[in-house]
């Protein structure tokens, strides 16, 4: 329960980041801001650019000890537009949430999720033109929960 906390944390405090974005979307050049969503896109609907702007959040893999637990979250960061720059588009979104997270007090997330660097992204090789991609990828660690007997 304490990874799906850590992703709920991660999903408010990027949307308080990336609130006053403005992304063109196919239907509005004017743009919004990505939507963050929790795990995955929902399934594909009759228009699947609805979901673009986005900023997935998604736990990928873990690491506990007796001590400490170590969680690798991935953002997948979803833009679209017709113009050749929608990896820059990305890039910025990126960016924005990077410098966020290295502004955290102490590094330190909702009181208890310690961020570890670095901070890593990887451009996706094969951009489905006019959707554009980059993945995010970071590592929290906290204290390991206590087993509670009942």
């Amino acid at each position: 329960m304490i990874e799906t906390n850590l992703t709920i944390a991660m999903g408010l405090f990027i949307e308080d980041v990336v609130k006053d974005l403005k992304l063109p979307t196919k239907d509005n050049q004017e743009g919004r801001a990505p939507r963050v969503i929790d795990g995955y896109l929902p399934p594909k609907r009759a228009v699947p650019e609805m979901d673009f702007p986005f900023v997935i959040v998604r736990a990928e893999d873990g690491t506990s000890d007796m001590g400490r637990t170590e969680v690798t979250v991935s953002l997948i960061i979803g833009c679209y537009t017709t113009e050749t720059d929608g990896y820059a588009r990305c890039l910025g979104v990126m960016e924005r949430i990077r410098h966020a997270m290295c502004d955290l007090p102490n590094q330190t997330l909702d009181d208890r999720y310690q961020l570890t660097f670095p901070i890593e992204w990887r451009n996706v090789p094969e951009q489905p033109y006019p959707y554009w991609q980059i993945e995010m990828t970071t590592k929290w660690t906290f204290n390991t929960p206590a087993l509670v007997n009942f």
